[in-house]
């Protein structure tokens, strides 16, 4: 900047001060407050949790995952699909069996020859004259390489842990004089980013760049770098025709340049190109959320570049007695990344003298429109037993208050479905609400692989289901019982779906929950509640399997926290109330929505604590007040006008001694669930009325 030093005259032009800006922490996600969370086998996908809904679903998981009577379809699945059905995002955990193969892969070896090869007549251009025949002639001999290429795969997950380490070994061709075996060097390695058969669709082409093939060569690219410009391509097979189709990078390109030396960067778009750092990423975008999350179909590649580079060095010195002015190379020996060995010809896709590819069994060729595909992925096997006990594991985490899953502000889940696990597992489902204050789970007597129970077993069941329960207490310190649990008894058939196994009615208050709780913008929709009529007869199931409950059983399942159904009229069924397994029923904290309120106000509270931790310069009276502005405005119309909310942020006594933690009560004022009525009829003589 200038500064002024005289009187001269003379301008101090300071530009432009921009007082247009404001703080922006970037767009909230839209998180629902129904926000299940599925265990499904799928098709495809990462094996961490996501979080989608809809056709983003589909492609993260495949087709077949949420397709009925699949392979891949489960109760979970099913449940999964009435929920998406209603616009309601979810929470996803891909489950792989205990016996599934690697990720799909393919290593790519040449085996190289020292031999004598043929010597050709060429023509002006480099190109191999040809007799009358067709057939090249001869002009002699020299030595050189035979070489051709071999595509492995890994079979197991044990032989996968050598990705990226393996070995030279021997080759399948022999010199008929000398004797001599080949050695199979292996050049780079590709794996899929998934688990599953599915990855052996996924394929690659690789290509040299010629004249023949390419408008116009990286020139300035080959002069600095004097690296040989190849182009990389991924490929998809289709199941139904059995033919390859181009997948696009997230620029909507068939295909990348690339080359085998490391740090070759294009001087004319300053991209990296080396093959080992360039293959994956443009395909994908897994890491900057800011834009749409894409998955590739490759997640790692290994370039074996010692290998790579002793092999060029050799080939590169056995071709320097046959250069002329016309070759990419010179005779220098740094020059020997510039040796083509994918095709074995120079830019102008002539031949090369010393280099010579075999046609023998298991060779395979790279070009244009040369296909290799991945293999060795498999599925396991997906049974009802094998999908709970993954699903149990995975539970035991939520009983860990380290694990991860403790991090509320990433993993967002609110509800846990139990749509058919078997008993033995349930215990475990249970650990879904044992740390997470903010976790609601929703339980059923049914095992969808076994028979339906009858009322007295359904009983049974939910009478062990709510001991188990009363080991997870709601709080010590206020001494509360569990309350963030339900157990839904009954089953029934499910309209408009091919699968003809009745599923737990628990079904119908997932379709329910997600109408009225599963909006992105996060509050629940008014005319869409189902504690009364009509919101609370059933819709999507029928024929439940227990029709009729007398008053003695409904009151000793009710004691037990089982829910039931029963008859609104003669075609119609209802819920008469969704209860929580809470035991106290002077409480408004006996009500499923309730309940669902309150764990999303335990959420808002840790959002809370995120917005303000850290805050310094205001007074404590300051401080609470923008606290308690900021939950107001967190709950405005949250809960459809049904609750008042009133926050309470304040300092304790220990909390100024402290000087550095606050405390936030959030009071709910909730009405009662009404399921009791007294009826009675007054006979009175018309004439009283009239009077």
């Amino acid at each position: 900047m200038k500064t002024i030093v005289n009187a001269a005259p003379g301008v101090v032009d300071l530009g432009l001060k921009d007082e247009s800006t404001r703080p922006y922490g970037g767009a909230p996600e839209e998180i629902p407050q129904h926000l299940p969370k599925y265990f499904i086998y799928a098709q495809k996908g990462p094996l961490d949790e996501q979080l989608t809904a809809g056709g983003a679903r589909l492609n993260l998981y495949g087709d077949d995952t949420f397709t009925e009577l699949s392979e891949y379809f489960n109760h979970q699945t099913f449940h999964s699909n009435l929920v998406n059905a209603e616009g309601n995002s979810a929470m996803y955990v891909r489950v792989l069996p205990t016996d599934a193969g690697p990720k799909p892969t393919a290593r790519i070896s040449l085996d190289v020859l020292p031999t004598t090869v043929d010597l050709y007549q060429r023509n002006s251009d480099g190109s191999i004259k040809k007799d009358v025949a067709g057939d090249p002639i001869v002009a002699g001999t020299t030595s050189g390489y035979r070489v051709k290429f071999v595509v492995d795969h890994y079979a197991t997950p044990l032989e996968a842990q050598d990705f990226g380490t393996v070995d030279i070994s021997p080759g399948s061709q022999t010199d008929p004089v000398t004797n001599v075996q080949s050695e199979k060097v292996p050049l780079f390695e590709i794996e899929h980013n998934f688990f599953g058969k599915d990855g052996n669709l996924a394929g690659f082409r690789l290509w040299a760049t010629n004249t023949e093939n390419s408008v116009v060569l990286p020139t300035k690219m080959i002069a600095k770098e004097r690296a040989y410009p190849y182009n990389f391509g991924v490929i998809r097979k289709s199941k139904r025709t059995n033919s390859a189709g181009v997948v696009e990078t997230i620029f909507g390109e068939q295909s990348i340049p690339v080359s085998f030396k490391p740090g070759t960067i294009d001087p004319l778009t300053m991209v990296r190109l080396y093959f080992g750092e360039r293959v994956v990423e443009p395909y994908q975008n897994v890491t900057d959320t800011r834009y749409e999350i894409k998955y590739g179909e490759f997640g790692r590649v290994k370039v074996y570049q010692e290998n790579l580079d002793r092999l060029l060095k050799m080939f590169h010195a056995a071709e320097v007695p046959f250069l002329t002015a016309e070759s990419d190379f010179t005779a220098d020996a740094s020059e020997f990344t510039m040796f083509n060995f994918v095709t074995g010809t120079d830019t102008r896709n002539s031949p090369y003298h010393s280099y010579v590819f075999s046609d023998t069994a298991g060779a395979v060729d790279f070009g244009q429109f040369s296909n290799i595909y991945l293999a060795g992925g498999s599925d396991g096997t997906m049974s009802h037993q094998g999908h709970a006990d993954l699903v149990s594991d995975y539970m035991l985490r939520y009983r860990d208050p380290n694990d991860e899953l403790m991090e509320v502000a990433y993993h967002v889940e609110s509800h846990f479905y139990d749509t058919g696990f078997p008993l033995d597992n349930k215990r475990d489902l249970i650990n879904f609400i044992s740390e997470r204050k903010d976790t609601f789970i929703h339980l059923t007597p049914y095992d969808a692989g076994d028979r339906i129970l009858t009322a007295s077993e359904e009983y049974s069941i939910a009478t062990s289901i709510l001991t188990w329960l009363n080991l997870h207490p709601e709080s010590t310190y206020f001494g509360t019982s569990v309350y963030r649990a339900m157990i839904m008894g009954g089953v029934a058939r499910v309209r408009a779906s091919q699968v003809v196994q009745p599923m737990p009615l628990n079904f119908e208050v997932g379709i329910k929950s997600a109408r009225y709780m599963g909006a992105g913008h996060g509050k629940w929709k008014n005319g869409f509640n189902f504690d009364g009529f009509p919101g609370h007869i059933i819709e999507r199931q029928y024929d439940p399997s227990i029709k009729w409950t007398p008053d003695s059983i409904r009151n000793r399942n009710w004691d037990v926290g089982l829910n039931w159904v029963q008859r609104y009229d003669r075609r119609r069924f209802m819920f008469p109330a969704l209860k929580t397994v809470y035991s106290n029923d002077t409480s408004v904290m006996t009500s499923y929505l309730t309940a669902c309120a309150c764990i999303q106000l335990n959420k808002i509270a840790h959002k809370a604590h995120r917005t303000f931790t850290g805050t310094s310069g205001l007074t404590p009276a300051q401080f609470t007040e923008r606290v308690n502005n900021f939950v107001n405005e967190e709950v405005k119309d949250l809960f459809d006008g049904r609750y008042i909310i009133v926050p309470k942020a304040h300092f304790t006594t220990l909390d100024e001694v402290r000087n550095y933690s606050w405390t936030l009560p959030i009071e709910i004022y909730a009405p009662g669930m009404y399921t009791v009525m007294t009826a009675y009829v007054v006979a009175r003589r018309i004439q009283d009325y009239q009077d």
